[in-house]
């Protein structure tokens, strides 16, 4: 795994980008100027296993982490009619990407979202949260190519949480591990957020 490219991607994005190289529509691009007054800089699809240029895949811009949710729900509610994702992409909480594609799942490909760890790989994850989805549909809001965050459209009921929350720590240990500390405390931190959230170390 290419680390060195992980930790320095970002010091080659601080120039503006051209909208149009970037795939982003004159429409995309109002949507975006009339929600957020940041400078519009590249998106670089994720690549952490080869030493091949940058692949441009769309613009990003800068928030405030106590605000970078409720931008990305009201960009989405906008530009999935235009055919673009927009999501939360950095653990910080700090920058939003918007993309083109008219399936979520590719938010996951384009971030390369995986599990390396654990031996899961990005396609795996990917059909992993398919299967969840058609189950407990939900929206992804985040994702970086070690974690991904979405809020539940349909939540599990009773019945059915404790095997599912069972599943997600299967093919997540730490969220449990390094995170809620217990299948009880992960099960009573998703009632309180309806939220997924996989992360690993």
């Amino acid at each position: 795994m290419n680390w060195k490219k992980i930790f320095t991607f970002g010091r080659s994005q601080e120039t503006e980008v051209n909208p149009e190289e970037a795939g982003i529509s004159t429409e995309a691009l109002s949507v975006v100027k009339q929600n957020s007054n940041s400078r519009l800089l590249p998106f670089y699809r994720t690549d952490m296993y080869t030493e091949n240029p940058p692949e441009l895949a769309g613009l990003k811009i800068n928030t405030k982490e106590d605000e970078a949710e409720e931008l990305v729900l009201k960009l989405r509610k906008e530009l999935n009619q235009l055919g673009y994702h927009a999501f939360i992409c950095d653990h910080e909480r700090s920058q939003i990407a918007v993309i083109k594609g008219t399936d979520q799942m590719d938010i996951l490909s384009v971030q390369q979202t995986n599990g390396d760890n654990y031996d899961i790989s990005n396609e795996m994850v990917i059909k992993k949260l398919e299967e969840w989805h058609k189950k407990y549909p939900f929206t992804i809001i985040g994702a970086d190519f070690d974690w991904v965050e979405a809020n539940f459209i349909v939540f599990p009921g009773k019945k059915d949480l404790k095997s599912f929350a069972k599943e997600a720590y299967k093919f997540c240990p730490d969220i449990v591990e390094q995170g809620a500390g217990s299948l009880g405390e992960l099960i009573e931190e998703m009632e309180e957020t309806k939220k997924l959230y996989l992360w690993w170390d």
